[in-house]
């Protein structure tokens, strides 16, 4: 993997794990990482003062920032770390996206919160908005996440045609990691906790060597079923469009969708 990973942090104890956990894929896939954060003056704090104090504050706030991104960049192997940036912005999941697409990154990773959670509050609104818009894959990384070494990938389909754009970034991805592809579908009007395994599916575009349809009336458990009996280390999904993600956060059943504690989430958008 020759382009860099982008990782913007808020310092907190949850992106520090998320931190540590790039560092070590950014060494699998012999890359680097770009920090950034993102700053701004609160609104009640700039009212009180004058436009030559908010000019002050903005210096030091940035200086701080900057400060505290190189300690953290102090931690990473020699070499591994490429850019530092701080952005100041209002709204921080469209820096990290102007960012990404400035950089060309071939990935953004963010730490996320919540422990089997619903799917809206295990991501945040941030780690949301990013994945919404994002012009790269978005890996959500758990809070208590621990980095082994990625061996099977789950991909979750619902069998769309554009799925091809994102299973070619995946298994270029996989075969940087020497991990094996695992698709997957989960069919919510079967008998629950039947596995089958396909060989071929009728009018779906891609090749695979591994593709198994979970029956199970609600999408999260099928899935996290499969995760668990596989040893899954990272789980994908597509969203084809906005529409599908929010069909995807007001469902009934997708809403109380949440995954292993230790899984990552890579998503992907057309």
């Amino acid at each position: 993997m020759k382009r860099k990973l982008l990782f913007p942090t808020d310092f907190s104890e949850m992106a520090h794990n998320a931190y540590r956990y790039a560092l070590h894929l950014a060494e699998a896939l012999d890359t680097r990482i770009d920090l950034m954060s993102v700053y701004h003056i609160p609104v009640s704090d700039a009212s009180r003062v004058g436009a030559h104090q908010i000019d002050e504050m903005l210096r030091e706030r940035r200086s701080e920032v900057m400060k505290r991104l190189s300690e953290w960049a102090e931690e990473a192997p020699s070499g591994r770390i490429g850019e530092l940036r701080v952005d100041y912005g209002m709204f921080i999941y469209q820096e990290v996206i102007d960012a990404a697409r400035q950089g060309g990154h071939a990935m953004i990773v963010m730490g996320t919160k919540g422990e089997r959670a619903p799917i809206e509050q295990m991501l945040g609104s941030v780690t949301t908005h990013t994945m919404m818009n994002a012009p790269c894959p978005v890996l959500a990384i758990p809070a208590d996440a621990r980095y082994e070494p990625i061996r099977h990938i789950a991909y979750a389909t619902n069998f769309e045609p554009s799925d091809e754009q994102a299973v070619e970034e995946l298994s270029a991805l996989s075969k940087s990691l020497g991990a094996k592809v695992h698709f997957l579908h989960v069919d919510t009007r079967g008998d629950s906790g039947i596995t089958e395994r396909y060989a071929v599916v009728e009018n779906y575009p891609l090749p695979f060597s591994d593709f198994s349809v979970v029956s199970n009336a609600s999408a999260s458990e099928g899935i996290e079923q499969f995760v668990k009996e596989h040893e899954i280390g990272l789980l994908a999904l597509f969203l084809p469009n906005r529409r599908f993600w929010e069909r995807l956060f007001h469902r009934s059943f997708t809403k109380r969708m949440a995954f292993h504690s230790e899984v990552p989430v890579l998503v992907f958008r057309e």
